[in-house]
């Protein structure tokens, strides 16, 4: 079921390459970062809601499949995915009223403060937030604006934090390889 899996990442990432990339493009063209980075962020999102609903479709045909064959393990891992899809559904949206709350609190401080900078991220932030959730109808991943001081270490961290992930992708391929290595010995 991993090719289910594969393909709903596959399609997020088709998907947002071809309207998040275009909207990069014109960011990249017209030298406005805040639209690159609108771009950036519909491909993001896009591929986190492909790799939900590969997660969803894949525990679903395990959990069927298994209910058919009489299969425990197969119901089993049916539900691991369809539960890993719920948490990743709960942790996006709880991560995006973060960022609303976040963002709606800067702008009000910055508005008592009378910082024009800090309006002026906050609302960025809330903009992207609303043009993502407009576009990609579903998980919404943004790149939160940066302070100009800060920015040099968030990139940094990104970098660190991209490392990881492609650490974490490498040992969730091969559990997978040995998770279908192990279904071709079993039949």
């Amino acid at each position: 079921m991993n090719n289910i899996k594969k393909a709903g990442i596959v399609t997020g990432a088709v998907v947002g390459g071809v309207i998040g990339g275009t909207i990069s493009v014109i960011g990249k063209v017209s030298k406005k970062k805040f639209i690159d980075d609108l771009g950036e962020s519909v491909v993001d999102s896009t591929i986190l809601t492909g790799g939900i609903a590969g997660d969803i479709a894949s525990g679903a045909a395990s959990l069927v499949s298994g209910k058919i064959t009489n299969t425990p393990q197969k119901i089993e891992e049916g539900k691991k995915d369809l539960k890993s899809a719920g948490n990743r559904v709960i942790q996006n949206f709880v991560g995006n009223v973060k960022t609303v709350v976040n963002n709606s609190g800067e702008i009000l401080e910055g508005v008592k403060e009378r910082d024009r900078k800090k309006v002026v991220k906050g609302t960025k932030n809330l903009a992207k937030v609303i043009a993502v959730g407009a576009i990609t109808v579903g998980t919404i991943k943004i790149k939160p604006e940066a302070d100009e001081d800060t920015q040099a270490e968030d990139e940094a961290d990104e970098d660190t934090k991209a490392e990881d992930k492609a650490d974490e992708d490498t040992q969730a391929e091969d559990k997978a390889d040995e998770d279908t290595q192990a279904e071709d010995k079993t039949k």
